[in-house]
């Protein structure tokens, strides 16, 4: 068997067969016996119709297993002699069987990238403090006291900025509603009954919120917001819009005063001290878990900087195209119009694809690592994975493999499993240090930002 090997850009890699008549004809043989062996023919018993009259009569499905088995050997010995990082056939081309029952044909090999592995063990990385503040506890029992807030209407004065306001608007450009002169810029944009908002600078469009400050109860206002230069709708950035907006009512939030009976509300039977001490445990434990996965973002982060290859584009092509399913979604489920996404759907793809490019590369590394380490998933470890996302999604391991290997999902979850243990082994091995904590001033200003 001659084999000839030419490396191509974007890991492939071109094999050219040539493979004796013997070494076919021996196949052949073999492949044509199993028919023989199997086949139910008239006129003969199960197994003894003649060798000649089964080639004869499977002649085409016997030259593809032939061919399909000979690709297979030649790949293997390819793979063997030349130490190729194997991952995928591509395409099988120029088959030619010879009078003399010799064959040649030329593979294409999509092969994992080459690339030098730099120094893993030790990687720096940096974390917040994890000490839990007062002021942390005050924060986090104030967003529960939001969420027990009540409104009340105000009736006696105009509204002001920072109330709540609900009120029914209309927005136009040049006389057409909103939604029909720019149909991506969404219904939100283009009009309401009974809105909420909260007059801030940051509500709805700059200048907003200002515009209707002062307004009276009944009252209607109309005026003009130019709508900012960089807005993701790019068919209406740089537009005017016309609004005519009635203030319905205006709204006060009430806040729950903090004591004893608040957490009890909370969490029946607890005090207010009480409640402070489960925040404060409930802060550190997602601490915990936000330090952990900081350490594996800048562990990963700092991989990909060091590590330059090529990447197989058909493995990006597929990341590519979960990591936009992905962010559609998410979209969708935030309320964003199907004509925004449309919109923006270069944007989207372009972002995408650089997530995809990143999330592959990073999984050729940290595969290279488990390689170097002898990092596997035993079995007990997938059974045990398995059953705790049964218990997660509410169903049974039984029916969860099923649902797995319908969606041909095995190999994606055994490196997601493999993955998590070699980022295991990294963060162990890790030089973990805290940031200095920040001055109140310097926070405020970070927040702010």
């Amino acid at each position: 068997m001659n084999l000839q090997l030419d490396n191509l850009p974007n890991c492939i890699t071109s094999l050219r067969a040539e493979i004796p008549a013997a070494e076919v004809t021996t196949v052949w043989d073999n492949v044509v016996g199993e028919y023989a062996r199997q086949v139910k023919l008239p006129g003969y018993r199960p197994g003894k119709a003649p060798k000649g009259i089964v080639e004869a009569r499977f002649k085409k499905e016997i030259r593809e297993e032939v061919q399909s088995r000979l690709v297979g050997q030649a790949v293997r010995k390819a793979i063997d002699e030349h130490k190729l990082r194997y991952l995928t056939v591509q395409n099988v081309d120029d088959v030619e069987f010879g009078d003399d029952k010799s064959l040649s044909f030329t593979a294409t090999i999509i092969t994992a990238p080459s690339f030098e592995l730099p120094e893993y063990k030790g990687i720096a990385v940096t974390i917040p403090p994890q000490e839990v503040t007062d002021e942390e506890v005050q924060a986090g029992l104030d967003r529960l006291r939001e969420q027990g807030a009540t409104f009340e209407d105000l009736t006696d004065r105009a509204v002001e900025l920072e109330d709540y306001a609900v009120i029914t608007y209309q927005g136009t450009i040049d006389g057409k509603p909103v939604s029909e002169a720019v149909p991506a810029a969404g219904r939100m944009i283009s009009g309401n009954n009974d809105f909420w908002i909260k007059l801030t600078q940051e509500a709805f469009f700059p200048g907003f919120s200002e515009k209707l400050a002062g307004t009276k109860i009944g009252e209607t206002r109309e005026f003009d917001i130019e709508v900012p230069a960089d807005f993701p709708v790019a068919d209406l950035a740089g537009k005017t819009i016309h609004y005519s907006v009635t203030l319905n009512a205006i709204k006060k939030k009430v806040l729950p005063e903090l004591n004893d009976d608040f957490a009890a509300k909370v969490i029946p039977g607890k005090t207010l001290e009480e409640l402070k001490e489960i925040a404060r445990n409930e802060l550190s434990r997602q601490k915990e878990f936000d330090a952990e996965q900081e350490k594996r973002n800048q562990i990963v982060k700092y991989l990909i900087d060091k590590v330059e290859c090529e990447l197989p584009e058909g493995h990006v092509q597929a990341e590519t195209h979960r990591v936009l399913t992905d962010i559609i979604q998410q979209n969708q489920a935030r309320g964003v119009s199907e004509e925004t996404i449309k919109a923006n759907q270069k944007e989207l793809l372009a972002t995408a694809t650089e997530t995809a490019r990143s999330r592959v590369k990073a999984a050729f590394i940290l595969a290279r690592i488990a390689e170097e380490e002898k990092i596997r998933v035993s079995r007990e470890e997938f059974e045990q994975s398995i059953n705790l996302m049964a218990a997660r999604y509410g169903t049974t391991a039984d029916k969860l493999k099923k649902d797995i290997e319908r969606a041909g999902s095995f190999d994606r979850l055994h490196e997601e499993i493999l993955t998590g243990k070699v980022l295991d082994f990294l963060v162990a091995n890790a030089t973990v240090s805290t940031k200095a904590a920040e001055a109140p001033a310097e926070a405020a200003e970070a927040k702010q930002a």
